[in-house]
């Protein structure tokens, strides 16, 4: 199977990364540095750079160095299939530019050219956060599944922007419900067929992860229908019922109460829910299950391997818990892998281990 990797990366005013230049091995990729150094903006900006967007959540501002007005990114990538360039440019007060072999391009482009997924500390609040924060879950990793889901999401948030802004004024915005059924009903598809998907597969690395626990995941949508069946004409035709019943309700509290923008997801382990009554660790090791379930997914769909960024995955782990991890690397491909502590040895034979220290990079040893 084809293998997408990074060869090269290029990092100009990137949060503490002033400038770096770095060339990646195909396999491993161990980031050993201590807390501050910069290993996790590092992996950052191969998130940005190849997906457009902070794994983290933080807008570009946030992203630019506060001595520099412009951040920039260069990456070239490559697998059996192509070898290509990537940059992405920020200037302070404008808009981020994406270029692949220096032609300017969209978003949906980038999905189009490369797979990725990435594990981290902040994956804890798939499980104990917000629905938003389940919600952006899913989109990044189904925009690279299907090349019609984010038009159709795009889409769809603009029309609920117009419905909400007409309800605020107090206009009737009913005359979007029709653009917002067609396309959410779309929306809810392709995320329950996703969660089916998934869950077999995470239930499986979690139950590795933790020693055999099991692990439960929901799809909780605002519209009910046939989880299993997935016919378009009832989730259309139940979402606009739902629509109606809801009209005074949405009149009175001024925005819209009923579509994907109200979905959610809901996890439970050894049938209680993990939001409650899980530990950090568990949280951890359901964060780091559905990650490689996605990766897997990825694999199957896009037939190819794609990257695997994993921040600090050790970090919370116990021994075993560690261990069962090494050994679910066996089958990746281009891994890049953050630790302040000693990797493991195994992974330390089969990778290439560099070293971290206020935002300058050295590689320590030579391939393995």
């Amino acid at each position: 199977m084809p293998t997408m990797y990074i060869k090269s990366l290029s990092v100009s005013c990137f949060r503490n990364l002033s400038s770096l230049n770095v060339e990646f091995t195909k396999g491993v990729n161990i980031i050993v540095g201590d807390n501050g150094s910069g290993k996790t903006n590092l992996l950052e900006a191969i998130h940005v750079l190849c997906l457009g967007r902070s794994q983290r959540g933080a807008g570009d501002l946030v992203l630019l160095n506060h001595k520099c007005d412009v951040y920039r990114l260069e990456g070239r990538l490559a697998s059996e299939k192509e070898t290509f360039d990537l940059a992405t440019g920020y200037q302070r007060g404008g808009r981020k530019k994406l270029t692949i072999d220096g032609l300017s391009a969209r978003l949906s482009e980038l999905y189009d050219h490369i797979s990725l997924a990435s594990a981290g500390p902040e994956d804890s609040t798939i499980i104990g956060g917000s629905p938003s924060q389940r919600r952006s879950f899913l989109d990044i990793y189904i925009s690279q599944l299907t090349k019609s889901y984010l038009a159709n999401l795009s889409n769809y948030q603009r029309a609920l922007a117009q419905k909400n802004a007409a309800l605020r004024a107090e206009r009737d915005g009913t005359p979007f419900d029709s653009i917002l059924v067609e396309l959410g009903s779309l929306i809810i598809r392709e995320r329950c067929s996703f969660l089916n998907r998934l869950s077999l597969v995470a239930s499986q690395y979690y139950k590795q992860l933790s020693d055999g626990e099991k692990l439960t995941i929901q799809y909780q949508p605002s519209v009910s229908f046939d989880q299993k069946r997935l016919d378009l004409k009832d989730i259309a035709a139940n979402m606009e019922s739902r629509l109606n019943e809801v009209r005074r309700r949405e009149t009175a509290m001024k925005t819209a109460v009923v579509g994907p923008h109200r979905d959610d997801i809901y996890f439970a382990v050894g049938g209680l829910p993990a939001r409650s009554h899980g530990s950090q660790g568990q949280w951890r090791s359901i964060a780091i299950a559905l990650k490689l379930a996605v990766y897997q997914l990825l694999r199957e769909y896009r037939e190819e391997t794609p990257i695997l960024l994993l921040d600090e995955v050790f970090a919370e782990l116990d021994q075993k818990r560690a261990a069962a991890l090494v050994e679910a690397f066996a089958d990746f491909g281009q891994l890049f892998i953050t630790t302040a502590l000693s990797p493991p040895e195994l992974l330390r034979r089969r990778g290439r281990i560099f070293k971290i220290m206020e935002g300058t990079i050295a590689a320590d040893n030579c391939d393995a």
